[in-house]
């Protein structure tokens, strides 16, 4: 059982980075993203716990929500660790 929540946990981990990282790649030089004289960064899918945006260059506005951060981290490790469960019971009943 340790085991399983340890490789869980890693793997939990790996695709939380994932998903940052994809939502952060969605929005560089995205049409949808680009206006004039105006830039915005934001992390986290599916709550935004972090946000940027510059209005005068070179002092870019920022924040972290951490109670998103916690909630997307507490449903990655959930969910993660819900399909490993029942990957695993499938592959003990074939075998």
């Amino acid at each position: 059982m340790t085991k399983q929540i340890i490789k869980g946990t890693i793997l939990s981990i790996l695709i939380f980075f994932s998903i940052s990282f994809l939502t952060i790649l969605f929005q560089i030089n995205s049409p949808q993203k680009r206006t004039e004289g105006f830039y915005e960064l934001s992390i986290g899918f599916p709550y935004e716990y972090y946000h940027e945006f510059m209005l005068n260059c070179p002092i870019p506005n920022s924040g972290w929500n951490g109670e998103c951060l916690i909630i997307d981290c507490l449903l990655t490790w959930g969910i993660t660790m819900l399909l490993l469960i029942i990957v695993e019971r499938k592959n003990k009943n074939k075998a």
